[in-house]
């Protein structure tokens, strides 16, 4: 993956109540915000040695944005190299102004300004103004006589920039109720059909930025699942059981990995990624076979499950039964 898409994905996860420095896959545990911390981090020595990013400014901006998120120790560096690249007008460089890329350093650089580098840094918060100051003028200079700031689908993330860098322009330079009205019209045509266009415009609709992942309240709620696993068909037979607790919202996965944790041995699982996502083809050791028409079935009770492992959420106090069957 490239660093943006890294720090999409720990930005999608923040905002979801769930931790990206404690990803469980059906191998490990991965820990996504030291991964986007290397890969900013090439970015960066990529800036260094040759002028520009390993891969483009816009993934550098995002990988800012969620370190700031995340209060990561290397975000100073990443602030840095993003600020020195605004000023240099280096989102202009042999085409047109990216509007995306100014308006997502905007809301990294932002977070930064805020206070999420120590205050003694005075040189460093006079860059940041300097920057905010250049990007949303450049940003502003983009304002189309429709009210779009660039095109439609810059128009989103511009909008969430200009929201919070208010400071930095005057009140009659940017006029937000027409650019609204034009971007609802242009959602009634369609445009914003595809989820990666949507979810750049969603915030701005009901007055919210992606910096709002950092102040997000989640709940410290858990639920209760009793587990067991039951093997009738093939000796030597076994039957376990255990009850554990995982995070409410939390999918029927991280209960297999919650027993496991609590016995390696008798809650042992395996899984295979298929097009429908994870699904578990062996416990306790024992695998299911093609030939042998048997696998691990997953019931509510005495309810079959209608989804898989990695979709289901248990309800409190609900029985999850992996029981080996034939089909």
């Amino acid at each position: 993956m490239t660093s943006g898409k890294v720090a999409l994905y720990v930005l999608a996860l923040r905002s979801s109540c769930q931790n990206p420095a404690d990803v469980i896959t059906p191998e490990k545990h991965v820990n996504l915000v030291q991964v986007l911390e290397k890969k900013t981090k090439e970015e960066i020595e990529h800036i260094d040695t040759t002028g520009t990013p390993k891969t483009t400014y816009y993934q550098l901006a995002l990988d800012t944005l969620a370190l700031c998120v995340e209060k990561s120790p290397e975000l100073e560096r990443a602030a840095t190299a993003l600020a020195k690249a605004v000023l240099a007008n280096s989102f202009q460089f042999n085409g047109p102004f990216s509007v995306d890329t100014a308006a997502v350093a905007s809301l990294a650089l932002f977070c930064v300004y805020e206070g999420r580098i120590s205050p003694q840094q005075s040189k460093f918060t006079g860059t940041l103004q300097a920057a905010l100051a250049l990007a949303t003028k450049d940003i502003l200079n983009e304002q189309q006589s429709n009210g779009l700031l660039g095109n439609v689908y810059s128009t989103g993330l511009a909008m969430q920039a200009l929201s919070v860098t208010s400071e930095f322009y005057t009140a009659d330079a940017w006029n937000c109720p027409k650019t609204l009205n034009e971007v609802l019209s242009k959602i009634t045509e369609g445009a914003f059909s595809i989820p990666a266009a949507a979810s750049q415009i969603l915030p701005s609709l009901v007055g919210k930025t992606y910096l709002d992942v950092r102040g997000l309240t989640c709940s410290s709620e858990t639920v209760t699942v009793h587990y067991k696993v039951i093997n009738q068909l093939i000796g030597p037979y076994f039957e376990y059981s255990t009850t554990v607790k995982v995070p409410k919202g939390s999918v029927l996965l991280a209960v297999l990995e919650a027993a496991k944790q609590f016995n390696a041995n008798e809650f042992s699982f395996q899984t295979e990624e298929t097009s429908w996502g994870p699904m578990v083809t062996s416990i306790n050791g024992l695998q299911g076979s093609t030939n042998e028409k048997t696998y691990w079935q997953f019931l509510s009770g005495k309810t079959p499950l209608e989804q898989g492992v990695g979709s289901y959420k248990p309800k409190d106090n609900e029985e999850i039964v992996a029981m080996f069957s034939k089909y």
